[in-house]
């Protein structure tokens, strides 16, 4: 997903790129909730009918699902933000704060679009200036890679 505000008579701006995320932490807690309910509902029946063992294992089986639930949604909430102003090209990348800061010299910096090598593949975009390069939207689909690309070009004109 991008967000921009991009000011068109200065080309500068904003551009905050996300994730697209298929849940919401609350639907993401819901399904979990239910889970839980029903997996603890057929290990108590197990553990009445003297097959105690099962209950570890679907204490287990919640924790690990619990987990990856947890990692996914972390992954899909990391974001990075592109700003453009008169002099200079920040970009700051992280979950709930910038965990990574680049700045770059507006009149060096350069975008480049790297073609993908297979037809299944997302091109990959980047910055370079003074040979330090750095890649922008791993995490983006090809369609949103096209609408960053056209909003770069918003603002750097040719």
């Amino acid at each position: 997903m991008i967000l921009t505000d991009i000011d068109d008579s200065t080309n500068t701006g904003v551009i905050v790129l996300r994730p697209n995320n298929s849940w919401s932490w609350r639907a993401n807690v819901l399904f979990l909730s239910v889970f839980m309910a029903v997996s603890l509902t057929i290990a108590t029946g197990f553990l009445i009918a003297g097959a105690w063992v099962i209950l570890p294992f679907s204490l287990l089986e919640i924790t690990v699902v619990g987990a990856c639930i947890h990692y996914c949604v972390r992954q899909c909430s990391r974001q990075e933000v592109i700003t453009v102003t008169d002099h200079e090209v920040t970009i700051e990348a992280g979950v709930r704060k910038p965990d990574n800061q680049k700045t770059f010299q507006r009149a060096w910096a350069k975008f480049f679009v790297h073609k993908p090598r297979r037809p299944w593949e997302n091109p990959t975009l980047s910055i370079r200036s003074h040979g330090q390069t750095t890649e922008i939207g791993s995490f983006l689909n090809r369609r949103d890679k096209e609408d960053l690309v056209s909003q770069l070009r918003r603002i750097v004109p040719r």
